[in-house]
């Protein structure tokens, strides 16, 4: 009589069980944040109705047809700030002066074949968002695995998720698309796969302007790679060529929205004049008032006087964001790896430079600095007890409805 082995009544997992293990509690926390949202999207969006089907349609009792009062609850209350731009893009074009060529294509791009297929344009835009927001938190947790183990994975998406800006994600905003090609970027050039992280760099470039940063981080992993032998690293010319497409693909869209759009010019007067005119459209301040790039201590200067002298809403959360995120940063960066680090920092700095005009200064600050996503990785090393654990959710979760509320009544830009 035989004795099976302990190994032999060990059953093998499969993939499904696996995917199970590995991101059903990640995907589970996704639905309920999705459906949480929408659901008080659709209740504030009662207290200032925007929009011509927000009110002729009430919100309850369901009315018919049917697919209407669900365009009414679930799409309709998002259709608010940069929506309202990228719906033009999307349903108009890009046309010269009008503001729409301060918006980089790729995200509209991507939505524009759903619209060829009969969708809606507002649920085609929501439909690429929140695929690419979920794609990026899938990849996110391998990034953290590979480089901590599943352990702090599980953490660093709950600081990831539980950040009161995080609400942006389930919005049809292209900022889970600029997150899953960044993402994207930083693993490949972790892993010395040079050619797929210039690819999705330059696809991050063609999200938003903030994908050119990714130059950074890629260059140090260039030069850990190499060992810091600098004359080796400079006769990679495959990698540099890798590296090229990120810069290229901004070139490439300075000179179709110059040429073909017909929007504002290159200007050559100096280096910086070239690059500001590249990375910001001349019709730009028809989006949100005057963009200017100013070193930090200016422009945090500026935002305090303008706080002290006329304090409003929108200024006192986007500084208060600011503040929770460097706490943030600070917690994480011990435990960051040297490139996210870097790209961290630059990040950061560039957001605290970006000056828009006294009368909205900050405007936008805390989506420029939650595209510095490696800090909530470093913050997955912190201890998590459950009394931390329940104030960082309870109290996350609480500011973006807060947050919520206003992007709905349109008192605050996020």
């Amino acid at each position: 009589m035989t004795v099976n082995s302990s190994q032999d009544l060990v059953k093998p997992v499969s993939r499904i069980d696996k995917f199970k293990l590995e991101y059903g509690p990640l995907l589970g926390l996704w639905l309920f944040l999705r459906l949480t949202t929408s659901i008080w999207a659709a209740m504030f969006s009662m207290l200032r109705p925007l929009t011509d089907i927000e009110r002729l349609i009430p919100l309850w009792p369901p009315t018919m047809p049917f697919h209407k009062w669900l365009y009414r609850v679930l799409l309709a209350p998002w259709q608010r700030w940069d929506v309202e731009w990228h719906l033009r893009i999307l349903t108009e074009g890009y046309q010269a002066g009008n503001g729409t060529d301060a918006f980089h294509p790729l995200y509209p791009w991507l939505a524009y074949p759903l619209t060829r297929l009969g969708v809606d344009p507002l649920l085609a835009l929501m439909v690429v968002s929140n695929l690419a927001t979920l794609a990026f938190l899938f990849l996110f947790v391998r990034m953290v695995e590979w480089e901590a183990g599943p352990a702090q994975a599980q953490t660093a998406s709950q600081w990831l998720l539980f950040f009161p800006l995080t609400f942006i994600l389930f919005a049809p905003y292209n900022e889970g698309l600029f997150l899953l090609l960044s993402a994207l970027t930083l693993l490949c050039a972790r892993q010395r796969k040079w050619w797929w992280a210039g690819i999705s760099g330059a696809l991050a470039v063609l999200t938003r302007q903030q994908g050119i940063l990714l130059v950074f981080p890629f260059i140090w992993e260039l030069w850990e790679a190499h060992k810091g032998d600098a004359r080796r690293m400079l006769r990679s010319w495959r990698c540099w060529l890798a590296i090229g497409l990120i810069p290229l693909a901004l070139a490439l869209w300075a000179l179709y929205r110059a040429l073909v759009i017909g929007g504002g010019q290159l200007s050559f007067a100096s280096p910086y004049a070239l690059v500001y005119s590249m990375l910001i459209s001349s019709s730009a301040d028809q989006v949100g008032g005057a963009y200017f790039i100013i070193w930090p201590w200016q422009a945090v200067y500026l935002a305090l006087m303008r706080l002290g002298a006329a304090p409003d809403v929108d200024l006192i959360v986007n500084l208060t964001l600011g503040v929770l995120f460097l706490i943030v940063v600070f917690i994480a960066w011990p435990h960051l790896p040297a490139s996210y680090r870097v790209y961290t920092l630059v990040t950061v700095l560039i957001s605290f430079s970006y000056h828009t005009g006294m009368t909205h200064p900050y405007q936008g600050l805390p989506r420029h600095l939650f595209l510095a996503f490696p800090v909530f990785m470093g913050a997955g090393h912190s201890a998590w007890l459950s009394r931390r654990r329940l104030l960082w959710a309870g109290g996350g979760f609480a500011g973006s409805c807060f947050l919520i509320l206003l992007y709905i009544l349109e008192t605050w830009v996020p």
